[in-house]
């Protein structure tokens, strides 16, 4: 239900456009990595990929205020403490992933001012090489919060992480990730 609310929400008062749908999987599992740009980018990626529900992966400070631990739990979120490894983020990722979700994350660890980037975390990575699971890069540009509000959704990419890699491949290919995000177009 709230997945619709903000798909009508954004259709109605952004003029969301999506483009690529198509490379939507029909289900899950799979894991979405997307820019962040925008507090709201979170619900307007929910709405772009409606009727499927996204598990993003959130900073706990999010979850702090009784009120939105309500709403962010509802909507499938859980915590992550930034800045450090995760290990409960972490075992939710792969229990989520286990289950047939999609996981959504921003690989960036935080929201970038347009036209601004920032390197790429490797904890996606570690996650896409422990899952095994396609992932589905997204793009999305607000346009500097003039109507259309776009969303881009690319064609999956397959898991090219070897077994054992190191910290330096890791953070190759979470940087990959971003690069094939920012040129969506």
């Amino acid at each position: 239900m709230a997945a619709w609310s903000f798909y009508l929400f954004f259709r109605l008062f952004f003029g969301l456009q999506v483009k690529g749908r198509e490379n939507l999987p029909a289900r899950g599992p799979y894991i979405i990595v997307a820019n962040h740009q925008h507090a709201l980018d979170p619900t307007v990626v929910g709405a772009a990929v409606y009727p499927q529900q996204i598990h993003f992966m959130a900073k706990e400070e999010l979850f702090k205020n009784p009120v939105f631990r309500w709403v962010f739990t509802a909507i499938g979120a859980f915590p992550v403490k930034r800045g450090q490894a995760d290990l409960r983020a972490f075992k939710t990722s792969y229990q989520r992933i286990k289950e047939g979700h999609i996981l959504g994350m921003f690989p960036e660890g935080t929201r970038q001012k347009e036209g601004e980037t920032q390197k790429a975390k490797r904890g996606v990575a570690q996650i896409i090489q422990r899952t095994g699971v396609e992932v589905i890069p997204i793009r999305v540009n607000w346009n500097n919060w003039r109507r259309p509000v776009k969303v881009i959704i690319g064609p999956p990419i397959k898991n090219s992480i070897k077994e054992k890699s190191s910290r330096e491949e890791l953070y190759a290919f979470a940087e990959k990730l971003m690069e094939r995000v920012r040129s969506l177009e």
